[in-house]
């Protein structure tokens, strides 16, 4: 039976995926102030990460701490910083979504033990396609920071396919939010090089947001 708790934070995770991240999005393109954006972007990412805060904490309180959670919620404190730095400066932005990606697979490399060759080689050809991409379509300016950000991403996918196949909902869901993560980066960089719209960047967004949201789930198993 579905708890009352459980159903009030469904229905906020639809809320923030369909009614505050369009939201955000149209601020994008009716040129409203940067302040405006901020606050809203900001809604749409302190959902799941107060989700994942509150859950972590009351799991802390009666069963004791769990390292998986803290590193979980570290990354997400990242990436919540990244969301709104990246309004700003682009670049430092880029670097704390490192970091938090770093931490997600720090995060699942810690909880789940056993890979699949499967994992290693799905790491070597996202890295390796998206390296060849980089040299290919971009210029020198940022090449060696885009470079290695690929890489990054493309260990937190693999991580993601590795936490899927355990076949566990506590880790599938999770799993499918760090794969849902790289896939709203590989369309953010589709925006960049053959330019958005609202459609396109609400795609990217939505994979985006839904993708942190599946990974705060992790406090429900």
């Amino acid at each position: 039976m579905i708890s009352p708790v459980m159903i009030a934070l469904l229905l906020l995770y639809l809320a923030d995926l369909c009614v505050f991240t369009p939201g955000y999005v149209s601020s994008k393109y009716d040129h409203s102030p940067r302040k405006k954006k901020l606050i809203k972007k900001g809604i749409c990412i302190c959902i799941p990460l107060l989700v994942l805060l509150a859950g972590t904490v009351y799991r802390t309180v009666i069963y004791g701490p769990d390292i998986y959670l803290f590193i979980l919620l570290a990354g997400m404190i990242l990436c919540a910083g990244g969301d709104i730095i990246l309004e700003i400066r682009f670049i430092k932005g880029g670097f704390l979504f490192f970091g938090g990606h770093l931490l997600y697979v720090c995060g699942a490399l810690y909880h789940v033990r056993n890979f699949r060759g499967a994992t290693f080689i799905i790491f070597l050809a996202l890295a390796g396609i998206g390296t060849f991409l980089t040299f290919d379509r971009l210029d020198k300016k940022y090449r060696s920071l885009l470079i290695a950000y690929n890489i990054m991403i493309s260990a937190s996918f693999a991580m993601g396919t590795a936490l899927y196949s355990t076949y566990l909902p506590g880790n599938m869901l999770p799993g499918l939010g760090f794969m849902f993560l790289v896939v709203s980066d590989w369309l953010l960089a589709r925006n960049k090089m053959a330019g958005s719209t609202f459609g396109w960047s609400l795609v990217s967004l939505l994979f985006y947001f839904g993708g942190q949201i599946l990974i705060s789930t992790v406090v429900f198993f």
